[in-house]
């Protein structure tokens, strides 16, 4: 055995000296965005960086795309447009030494499919056009119109229809995108932001008079960040703030917005769109710090990478300012931060799910299932999986299947229409049945009713039970007579065995509405449930309505007892135990087109809810209506005042609760 010792010692050192398997792990996180559940998930990653070209870059301000595949960058401070070619190397320049084809400061370039250059010549103030060959064609200067005024024609991005009608971005120009001609006649504005309205504004309007309000300054609208165009001739604007709101604007010719103004997620700070053959859209957004990928209709599918001004790692963004797409979906991106293009590819997990989202946008759902298949065996928890294959399977008549994987995307409207199916299936081969179960139970209730009676006159239940039984049977006839019901348990002194009872069958149905309400109309992941807040937030209004009631109304010379005050206020939650044992039901049996009843139900539960708490307080408090009103109104100011001082008070608490944390474990470092 020892002679073999020093030989395994051997192999073990061989062993540790062979080189690791190289993981090409990119230096970002991948997320995708799951629009039924509004939150961000991680997954691996769709895009890996592919390179960064530097080109003697001395400022990349923006770049396009040319049908050929060919990525011109405007470098504005080397004055020329850069010409790469599809692999990255360097092919050609554009821009003179001297003459009109000399550029100055160039911000934006576009080109057009027969491989003309417009340039955003920003220092010489005009847009110059150059051929494919990088010769100087023709230049566009502010055209001679009243209408543009004083404004300075300093264009910074342009795009170009298929018309040859040019759409300029001027430089801080709130009047949205300038639009010329082939001609070079100025033809208005296009796409114009609207002016946010501010609270401030609103008050001012109510406050100052005409006179006042002219020598206000007016609120103008965001300047546009970037501009694209797509194949089918839509305009896309770019513009940071607001929120999101109208962060990408879809144009029509009309300069009617397709999006409808929508709020973009991760589109606060923006600050240039692309799109690709699909339709899909990719924006660099600083505020999230990633680039960002939506479906046609500007919902959000994915977001990745990172932006760091002080960054030199390779795949990390430093200041982006431009984004083209090639036809391969490599994504461009020209960085002034650090003097690069980067590129980015698809890796084989977002070629299968981007390529199964673009068939599955365009309602090719059997097409799209080998790339699902294909998603669904590298990552089996990516929610968009579901979602497709459920289509599939919804439009394979395989509903049983679809409503699971439906259920599992947390899709509502998908899992409708599958569990419509299924239940009319059932229905078409169950309905004899189910009718004759429904006479059954019909009859057993009616039957099962008289027998009761019957038994109880024949066989008396104890006197001691008829007062505790009066009690609990008036839970449902306060529902009905509620002014009644309330005068019936003004001066009674409950047992409180019989009030803690009925709160309890309050909680009871509080759970089931939970755990047994139908996923259409309770969409979540009941393991994920935390119950301890359901239950909180549920009592936390009712504990606080009583408590403010009962001090509202003593100082009102109300004459209700505290002891009422929580008596009337269990009788007063009748309406939530009877209005839910039927919501739950037909919340299991029902589909979104029968949505209506359900909220119908809630509504006339939650009207009725009111009802009682306010008749409660007029007949335990022995007011008149009017007085009844105000003292409610005045208990729940009352209400939000004692959630605010407690907010107070629990934010103090843990600040306190920190300090001495802190200082003992500074103590324990210390000693």
């Amino acid at each position: 055995m020892k002679k073999w010792f020093p030989l395994l010692l051997v192999f073990m050192a061989v062993l540790t000296s062979l080189p690791g398997t190289a993981m090409a792990k990119p230096p970002y996180m991948t997320s995708y965005y799951d629009s039924n559940q509004s939150s961000w998930f991680r997954i691996q990653p769709i895009y890996r960086p592919a390179g960064a070209i530097s080109a003697d870059f001395g400022e990349p301000a923006d770049l396009d795309i040319a049908a050929d595949d060919r990525v011109y960058i405007a470098d504005k401070k080397k004055d020329r447009i850069a010409v790469l070619n599809p692999d990255g190397t360097l092919l050609r320049t554009i821009g003179d030494a001297e003459g009109q084809g000399q550029l100055s400061g160039p911000e934006g370039v576009y080109v057009t499919p027969d491989n003309e250059v417009y340039v955003a010549d920003s220092g010489n103030q005009r847009i110059a056009v150059f051929d494919g060959s990088g010769r100087f064609q023709r230049e566009y200067k502010k055209p001679e119109t009243p209408l543009l005024g004083s404004e300075h024609f300093v264009p910074v991005k342009l795009v170009v229809d298929r018309r040859g009608v040019m759409y300029i971005q001027l430089n801080s120009s709130y009047q949205g995108l300038v639009r010329l001609n082939p001609k070079g006649e100025f033809m208005g504005y296009f796409g114009a932001n609207k002016a946010d309205q501010s609270m401030l504004n609103w008050l001012k309007k109510l406050v100052l008079n005409k006179e006042q309000l002219s020598k206000e300054k007016g609120a103008l609208p965001k300047p546009i960040t970037n501009v694209a165009i797509d194949p089918d001739g839509f305009v896309y604007t770019a513009t940071a703030g607001g929120e999101g709101k109208g962060a990408i604007r879809k144009l029509n010719a009309g300069g009617v917005d397709a999006f409808k103004n929508k709020t973009l997620v991760n589109g606060h700070g923006i600050v240039d769109v692309a799109v690709d053959p699909e339709g899909f859209l990719y924006n660099i957004d600083l505020d999230s710090m990633s680039i960002n990928l939506y479906d046609r209709s500007g919902e959000a599918m994915f977001e990745f990478g990172d932006i760091d001004k002080e960054t030199q790692q390779y795949g990390v963004l430093g200041y982006p300012t431009g984004i083209g797409i090639d036809s391969d979906h490599a994504i461009w991106i020209s960085d002034s931060g650090t003097n690069t293009v980067h590129k980015y590819v698809r890796t084989a997990f977002g070629s299968s799910a981007l390529q199964a989202l673009a068939l599955y946008a365009e309602g090719k759902y059997e097409e799209s299932k080998p790339y699902w298949e294909a998603v669904y065996a590298r990552n089996d928890m990516y929610n968009g999986t579901f979602q497709g294959l459920g289509k599939v399977f919804l439009h394979e008549d395989r509903n049983d299947e679809a409503l699971s994987y439906m259920k599992a995307a947390f899709d509502t409207d998908g899992y409708s229409k599958a569990f419509w199916q299924i239940r009319m299936e059932w229905l078409q081969r169950h309905f004899v049945a189910l009718v004759a179960g429904l006479a059954a139970v019909m009859l057993a209730l009616y039957f099962g009713y008289r027998l009761i009676r019957w038994f109880l006159r024949r066989r008396p239940l104890p006197a001691s039970w008829k007062e505790p039984l009066a009690y609990i049977r008036n839970l449902g006839y306060v529902l009905i007579h509620p002014y009644e019901g309330f005068y019936k348990i003004k001066e009674a002194r409950i047992p409180a065995w019989i009030t803690i009872s009925l709160l309890l069958l309050v909680i009871g149905i509080k759970l089931c509405r939970v755990y047994l309400t139908g996923f259409l109309f309770h969409p979540v992941d009941l393991s994920e449930v935390n119950l301890m807040k359901e239950l909180g937030l549920f009592a936390l209004p009712w504990v606080t309505w009583i408590i403010a009631n009962y001090l509202v109304c003593s100082i009102k010379d109300g004459e209700g007892r505290f002891r009422e005050v929580i008596q009337g206020s269990v009788y007063a939650l009748s309406p939530y135990v009877f209005f839910s044992v039927p919501t739950i039901l037909l919340s299991n049996i029902a589909s979104l087109d029968e949505a209506v009843i359900i909220h119908a139900l809630n509504t006339i539960m939650t009207v009725w809810l009111l009802v009682m708490f306010i008749v409660m307080t007029q007949v335990i408090h022995n007011f008149d209506f009017l007085e009844t009103l105000k003292n409610s109104a005045i208990s729940v100011f009352a209400i939000l005042t004692i959630w605010m001082f407690g907010f107070i008070i629990f934010g103090l608490s843990y600040n306190l609760y920190d300090f001495f944390y802190e200082l003992y474990k500074e103590v324990n470092i210390y000693h």
